[in-house]
């Protein structure tokens, strides 16, 4: 899974990277801007995370490409409902098995 990967999120093509993030960051929306066109539109998700902390993470900045004028703490809260209802219904990646 790791590696390079484009989705479209609300009709928009969207860059979807697994890289090694510095800090304290597990993961990183870059949101289109109008003033700076030279910033794509791209997701970054730390290669070091595994099993839930991985699946919150791909949800909360998926959250936040699609819906960019939603609040941190609106994104936080939905992304832990979701990450939780779907780790109890047993969702993984093959490689958490």
């Amino acid at each position: 899974m790791a590696g390079d990967h484009h989705f479209s999120i609300n009709g928009v093509r969207w860059l979807w990277r697994y890289t090694v993030l510095r800090g304290a960051a597990q993961g990183w929306t870059y949101m289109p801007d109008p003033k700076n066109l030279y910033v794509k539109k791209k997701v970054l998700v730390d290669t070091r995370l595994q099993g839930r902390a991985r699946l919150n993470t791909e949800i909360h900045e998926f959250l936040h490409a699609a819906n960019p004028t939603q609040s941190e703490e609106h994104v936080t809260q939905q992304g832990d409902d979701l990450t939780r209802i779907l780790w109890a219904l047993g969702y993984r990646l093959k490689e958490d098995r």
